[in-house]
């Protein structure tokens, strides 16, 4: 493939990851410093099983549609969790865990008969960053600029029921654009790699990510390879090279 082809379909996704990593690396500090780790896993779920839902009730709904129903089902899954975490704080991540079994449940068995349910599965754990267009990116870039001006402009944005909120809105984008294992691991990976490092953690968590992603987008397309799995695998290495030889306040 020659060189100038390769960028035109590289560059979409590229710019989708480092849209990602900007605004999952602070949040997921939060989450990480609030021991909530699979509250990400379960409104991706969430989310992806209502554009399941979506898709198998009408066919090949447009955008907005789809938005509506996975914003709405993530919204309600906020509320639900920040209830949880007032009321049950002790058994928070045992309920959050569970829902994120009981959402990942339903939606094996919506797709039990569809014809292409082994390739909507694994669209919604793996994603298809690679196949990304300048469009989606686009359509989707509001809603990541909204977040993260929130996140560093509204400190009140990271306590309560806001933090639930905003978390579930960018995880509903982002499971559309690169799949449940990619939310997961641009989440709580960048954070894990700097947790012992003081200070402007926020932004050595986003160095983490961006790295991580781009370099898994980019030896993704050059070798063929599926990009969600990649990515996945660029984030350990990343975290673990960081955490072995990255500079915090006991050495």
């Amino acid at each position: 493939m020659p060189g100038a082809e390769l960028l035109e379909i590289v560059l979409p996704p590229l710019a989708v990851g480092v849209m990602v990593a900007l605004v999952h690396a602070p949040m997921g500090i939060e989450v990480l410093r609030r021991g909530i780790v699979f509250i990400d896993l379960a409104i991706a779920q969430i989310a992806g099983l209502s554009v399941v839902l979506v898709n198998t009730w009408r066919h090949e709904p447009d955008w907005l549609t789809t938005q509506t129903f996975a914003v709405a089902a993530a919204i309600l899954a906020a509320f639900l969790f920040r209830w949880v975490e007032r009321k049950l704080p002790r058994e928070q991540e045992a309920v959050i865990g569970s829902c994120f079994i009981l959402a990942a449940s339903l939606a094996l068995l919506v797709l039990a008969d569809h014809p292409q349910g082994g390739e909507e599965i694994q669209h919604i754990l793996s994603g298809q960053i690679l196949f990304v267009s300048w469009p989606a990116f686009f359509s989707f870039l509001p809603i990541y600029l909204a977040g993260f001006t929130l996140w560093y402009w509204t400190e009140k944005t990271r306590t309560g029921l806001p933090f639930f909120l905003v978390f579930a809105i960018v995880v509903t984008s982002s499971v559309q654009l690169v799949g449940v294992y990619v939310v997961f691991a641009s989440l709580i990976l960048p954070a894990l790699a700097v947790n012992r490092m003081e200070p402007r953690k926020d932004w050595k968590a986003v160095g983490c990510g961006v790295g991580a992603i781009v370099t898994g987008v980019t030896l993704s397309a050059f070798t063929d390879q599926p990009a969600g799995p990649m990515i996945v695998v660029t984030l350990v290495l990343t975290t673990i090279i960081v955490r072995t030889f990255g500079k915090t306040p006991d050495r």
